[in-house]
């Protein structure tokens, strides 16, 4: 009997005994593993730490740049602001000695450039916009032509007159009656009285350029450009 006990005994032991080493064994490698995530998390730090240095170092060496370009611009802005001035008085001079087509318009536009100008509201920026808006306007004129309306002295009376531009090259106003025709003369500054025999061909090159027939070879005069 109590070799019996004695050998249950002992049994129970060992079982305890492999039961406690199993444990053990779980224990230390439950360890290692929460071990190597902890080693594998750090070494994510580190490298996301090393990216976000070097984002950091990266907005450094950018904001160096933009405030080096802030002050190269303010030097360009005043260098701009000298010469918004000339290129104003520039094109008023150039209308003023142009042909006389749409002066009235083309004379507010010279002049909203210079009130804003003197206004000190608007940027140099958006006046320099503003010159070279007019600038481009100016500029279609001379490659183009068109018929148009507008009224005229014509033997000391206002009437209403059909225009005719073609580029800068010449301008002429006809009644509606076709009874009068003028031509631009530019060296005298005035309106130049064209012979009976013009009327014909000008009416017909003021309905061409109103786009109500077809294009045609005319004979139109012209007055010699200055200094010939």
């Amino acid at each position: 009997m109590k070799k019996s006990l004695l050998k249950w005994a002992a049994q129970a032991m060992a079982v305890v005994a492999i039961g406690a080493v199993a444990t053990t064994s779980v224990v230390a490698q439950s360890v290692d593993q929460e071990f190597a995530r902890e080693l594998k998390l750090i070494e994510a730090l580190k490298t996301y730490n090393q990216q976000k240095q070097e984002q950091i170092s990266a907005q450094g060496v950018a904001q160096q740049e933009i405030q080096r370009s802030i002050q190269g611009s303010q030097g360009l802005g005043q260098e701009i602001g000298g010469m918004l001035k000339p290129m104003v008085d520039a094109i008023d001079r150039f209308v003023k000695a142009d042909l006389p087509f749409h002066l009235d318009d083309r004379v507010a536009g010279v002049n909203n450039l210079k009130n804003l100008l003197n206004s000190g509201e608007a940027s140099n920026s958006s006046i320099f916009r503003s010159i070279m808006d007019l600038y481009t306007i100016e500029l279609e004129y001379g490659n183009t032509y068109e018929a148009y309306k507008d009224t005229q002295d014509v033997g000391g009376n206002q009437i209403e007159v059909d225009m005719l531009r073609i580029g800068r090259v010449a301008l002429y106003y006809q009644t509606k009656d076709q009874a009068s025709s003028a031509m631009w003369d530019t060296a005298n500054k005035m309106w130049k009285a064209l012979p009976d025999s013009a009327n014909r061909d000008l009416r017909k090159a003021i309905k061409v350029a109103a786009k109500t027939t077809a294009p045609e070879l005319l004979n139109l005069p012209l007055t010699a450009p200055e200094g010939v």
